[in-house]
């Protein structure tokens, strides 16, 4: 098979729509209607209708269980809920079903020549932000959003201005913050090592990466490189950890000024009100008042939605962020967060995706508030597009 132009123009038309265009939206009451899931929407029916794309069974079936379970859930809870959340989760993941016929090399590799590409833009832009931003104190390049006009501006609450160390960190102006940045840009990074391993290309993007200051992109990088693509390499994944762990605690122990921005950041996760203790700290404990409610609550959850409403509800004395595993099994309980994450799962490694790139994408996936994100389930589902070949 040959890409056409018209599937050209839908694989930019995705990559563009979430790499520039993700905070224009048209607001409908609080639910924003983003440029990125509307061009999600159009491609997949296109892929349908155009003859090239066929329906997984295996994974429309365990898609079916899981909007049956969730809306049992839902309509048994007692908990404040969100039909509209319940319904953004499943029409994010219906085309998780859909693939392109056949294994298509030429369309997997043009995918991922097309993703690294825009990464590389926006990692330049970042590079080139963070020197005006802060060199030259120009604040109305921070975020796109500031110069948007209200009417398309996407909804929702997120920071684009933190500091750290006296610098305003970079999130490529078209991002939302820097977190996605740094992980737009570290997936681009193992893309790249792993296939042309274009040295110019990924100094661009490591620079853009480093710009983030940004945490996220630095565990994924390192579970996505570090893990073991077979059993055979469990020993060699054990000697990289020890391998690393010396090397940080070497560079924790020379006391570096200018690492202080990263090591010093451990403390938060003992310190309430802090961005480790709100990713990981607090929802476990949000978790834990789930579980505290029974066995149906337990299997089924509390109710699409019913994660942030709690949150408020509760008047926490510190901030709760919605990683991944934390809202599914809250919302879902453990039956919806084990079907979830096999469509999720079964999706990534039946893709021609070199298993790094596939580890990157779960961690991000799971320790990150992504599940909801209209972009990162457009730019998953492009990039595992293609199957593996068959042997």
């Amino acid at each position: 098979m040959e890409l056409t132009s018209a599937g050209k123009f839908a694989i930019w038309a995705s990559i563009i729509s979430v790499m520039f265009l993700s905070q224009i939206a048209y607001n409908i009451g609080t639910f924003p209607l983003s440029g990125d899931l509307i061009c999600y929407a159009l491609v997949a029916l296109y892929l349908l209708t155009s003859g090239h794309a066929s329906i997984g069974f295996s994974s429309f079936t365990l898609f079916i269980v899981a909007l049956a379970l969730a809306c049992f859930g839902t309509l048994a809870t007692t908990s404040a809920i969100s039909w509209a959340s319940l319904l953004l989760l499943f029409v994010l993941y219906a085309p998780f079903s859909v693939r392109v016929k056949g294994q298509t090399e030429v369309v997997h590799q043009y995918i991922l020549y097309a993703f690294v590409s825009a990464a590389t833009v926006i990692a330049g832009v970042a590079v080139v932000q963070i020197i005006l931003v802060n060199a030259l104190k120009l604040s109305f390049l921070t975020n796109i959003y500031i110069v948007l006009p209200e009417a398309v501006r996407g909804a929702g609450f997120y920071t684009f201005a933190r500091e750290g160390g006296g610098i305003v960190k970079a999130n490529g102006f078209f991002l939302r913050e820097s977190a996605e940045l740094s992980i737009v840009t570290g997936l681009a990074i193992i893309i790249e090592y792993t296939t042309r391993a274009r040295w110019r290309t990924l100094t661009i993007l490591g620079a853009g990466f480093v710009g983030s200051f940004s945490g996220s992109g630095i565990f994924a990088l390192a579970v996505g490189l570090l893990m073991p693509r077979s059993l055979a390499r469990v020993p060699l994944f054990f000697v990289s950890c020890l391998g690393l762990l010396m090397a940080l605690f070497f560079l924790y122990s020379l006391e570096l000024p200018f690492l202080d921005i990263w090591f010093g950041r451990l403390s938060e996760f003992q310190t309430p009100n802090t961005s480790a203790y709100a990713r990981f700290v607090a929802p476990m404990e949000m978790v834990g008042r789930s579980f505290d409610d029974g066995a149906v609550t337990t299997l089924l959850g509390n109710g699409g939605g019913s994660y942030l409403r709690s949150i408020v509800q509760l008047r926490s004395k510190y901030e709760v962020n919605d990683p991944t595993w934390a809202k599914l099994i809250f919302e879902y309980g453990l039956t919806g967060f084990f079907l979830v994450s096999a469509i999720f799962m079964g999706r990534l490694y039946s893709s021609r995706l070199r298993v790094e790139v596939s580890n990157y994408i779960l961690f991000s996936w799971m320790s990150v508030g992504l599940v909801q994100k209209p972009g990162f389930a457009l730019i998953v589902w492009l990039l595992t597009m293609v199957p593996q070949s068959r042997r």
